[in-house]
């Protein structure tokens, strides 16, 4: 009896001592907001998967966001930029769009499709862009940027909010730039400055909302119950087999 009750002492001892290290931890990758906010539009690249739409040609568009026929990657209705950063689209052929903005893109199609088509009106959407968050949030995952504008605020949103346990004075925003790898720390409790600190997210781009030290310690005392509930169970036991 008294083996068990030293293993409960020590079990709980190592339980309630242990610490959880949070992701991304660096102390050389800071980068300033304005770094973070002021940076160009997204290009499309080689793998990137996109859709076209003609409005009033169904039979030209490619994954149409003009009719009931609306697309997205599941149903298959979209094109790949192949190695060569090129498509090949109805009645144009092989075209290069690789290194253009959606926008460019647009407006690159409209010229070549006016040669044929009166005023075409082209919208081009890419499928792929995704941004990632993760920790205290109530859904964490992968969400698609529609429209290529998806700010900081609103992925919280969509990822259903902040957890009760959420470090919202150090939310940081994990991003590729120049070949570099950059943090943004973000405070969102401090109102000051808000719209700037509300950044536009760029794809690929990581938001990780660390937990607080409270979080930890909640998490320990919950193990060392449990801990501490199955020795007692094996302690009372084995004391009425002994008696």
């Amino acid at each position: 009896m008294k083996n068990i009750i030293t293993l409960l002492t020590l079990v709980l001892c190592i339980t309630s001592c242990s610490t959880t290290n949070p992701l991304f931890q660096t102390t050389d990758s800071s980068a300033s907001v304005a770094s973070f906010a002021n940076v160009a539009e997204p290009v499309l690249k080689n793998g990137d998967k996109i859709t076209m739409s003609i409005w009033g040609h169904e039979e030209l568009s490619i994954g149409s966001v003009n009719s009931s026929f609306s697309s997205n990657q599941a149903t298959g209705k979209w094109l790949t930029i192949n190695k060569q950063g090129e498509v090949n689209l109805p009645k144009l052929g092989v075209v290069k769009i690789a290194g253009l903005t959606t926008n460019e893109v647009s407006y690159f199609l409209q010229e070549q499709y006016g040669k044929t088509l009166k005023d075409p009106i082209i919208n081009v959407k890419v499928l792929n862009h995704t941004v990632t968050i993760l920790g205290e949030v109530n859904e964490p995952g992968i969400y698609h940027i529609d429209n290529e504008k998806l700010s900081l605020i609103q992925l919280i949103g969509l990822s259903k909010g902040l957890s009760p346990y959420a470090k919202n004075d150090q939310i940081e925003v994990i991003r590729t730039i120049d070949d570099k790898t950059q943090k943004l720390s973000v405070n969102l409790r401090d109102l000051n400055g808000f719209s700037e600190k509300n950044i536009f997210l760029q794809p690929d781009d990581i938001v990780y909302v660390a937990p607080e030290k409270t979080k930890t310690s909640d998490t320990n005392l919950q193990k060392a119950s449990i801990v501490a509930s199955i020795l007692t169970g094996v302690a009372v036991i084995y004391s009425v087999f002994i008696n």
